[in-house]
């Protein structure tokens, strides 16, 4: 179900994306694409005039990690609506744009959690001396998450995958792309070593049916399993946002219309118990405070919260309309005109407002191993 690509720059700073002949088009597994010795290595000993016998026990049937019609044409045929464009594979299943102002935003957002985690990239205890052979990084987004651990640990294979090639050509050679969807089969050549997910909610009908349990099967054990996850929730600790505000009532409309969509936007708070249940050990949790813009004393958490002001206005309209236009049937016009309060509150530093950024990590027993729950 997934297929690599490689993306050439445009003048004006798009993207125009040019896709590989079958020579390394190997959907749902992994592969050296900088070893062309190794592109039709079958393990036996053949020459390329020979025949490659069919194994006939297979009869018909589909191999759920490959789709039968090429992605080559559809994928690029980005939908339009309220201005923006959307992904085009699986088109429908995430409800957030991917066009450049959305690209930018997402770079901006992924460097303001980075400088909340205090420039962290990951919380698992993950050992520099003894890398993961394998990392993946679920719904890579830009990708700018894959990119540093790729240079973070040059000797891992880092894999991102998304439903839109939205990520840069010039990555790190151990670094890699591929358009998927993470809710079909996962499908690799070797066991993985670390996954991650980082602000997803929004794109699964179930998180620990679509992503948990299939990160348990496909980790080796003792591989890592981390989230970094918003809840699309605001708090004031000195009730500074009153209850019927627009803030609040925005964000309460949100959940509702997610989860109208099957897409529940708020996963933080359940992801401690979602990865005990799956089978997870040694899940550890730490949640964070991101004010909603600058009005912390902290000049830290000031310069944070301008950043996340920053990045909320933009991509607001974004969030809002083909979620509010789908699970409520209201017209553009009607969406932006509710956005006009939402906005001025956003920006009113008289309202002392935060969202929770949780983290959870924990790791897949060994075979021998017993919980201590059980």
């Amino acid at each position: 179900m997934a297929e690599p690509w490689s993306g050439a720059e445009m003048s004006g700073g798009q993207n125009l994306w040019s896709y590989p002949t079958l020579s390394w088009l190997m959907p749902g597994k992994m592969q050296d694409r900088n070893d062309d010795n190794q592109r039709f290595d079958s393990g036996h000993s053949q020459t390329a005039e020979g025949i490659i016998e069919p194994d006939v026990s297979t009869g018909s049937a589909v191999d759920p990690c490959w789709d039968s019609a090429s992605l080559t044409d559809s994928v690029l045929a980005f939908p339009e609506e309220f201005g923006r464009t959307y992904h085009a594979y699986r088109a429908g299943s995430y409800a957030f744009p991917n066009d450049p102002p959305e690209q930018e935003r997402l770079a901006l957002q992924s460097g303001i959690i980075k400088r909340l985690f205090g420039d962290k990239l990951y919380f698992a205890p993950l050992d520099p001396a003894k890398p993961p052979g394998v990392i993946l990084d679920v719904a890579t987004g830009v990708g700018d998450w894959a990119i540093e651990m790729g240079d973070l640990f040059p000797d891992s294979q880092v894999m991102g995958n998304d439903l839109s090639p939205i990520q840069p050509d010039m990555v790190p050679p151990n670094v890699s792309f591929f358009i998927d969807d993470a809710t079909d089969t996962w499908c690799y050549d070797q066991a993985l070593g670390y996954v991650h997910t980082r602000l997803t909610g929004g794109c699964w009908g179930s998180f620990e049916k679509d992503i948990a349990e299939s990160a348990l099967a496909a980790l080796e054990p003792g591989g890592w399993f981390e989230s970094q996850e918003l809840d699309g929730i605001v708090y004031s600790d000195d009730d500074s946002l009153p209850e019927d505000s627009a803030v609040h009532r925005w964000f309460r409309e949100m959940a509702t219309a997610a989860d109208r969509l099957n897409r529940p936007a708020n996963l933080g708070h359940k992801l401690r118990e979602v990865y005990e249940r799956v089978g997870f050990v040694d899940v550890q949790e730490r949640v964070f405070k991101m004010p909603t813009n600058g009005w912390p004393r902290d000049e830290r958490l000031k310069e944070l919260g301008r950043l996340w002001e920053r990045n909320f206005l933009q991509g607001l309209s974004g969030f809002t309309f083909q979620l509010f236009s789908r699970a409520f049937d209201r017209t553009a016009e009607e969406i932006e005109v509710s956005l006009v309060d939402v906005r001025r509150e956003l920006s009113d530093q008289s309202i002392h407002a935060w969202m929770p950024v949780y983290v959870v990590w924990g790791r897949k027993p060994y075979e021998d191993e017993v919980r201590d729950d059980e």
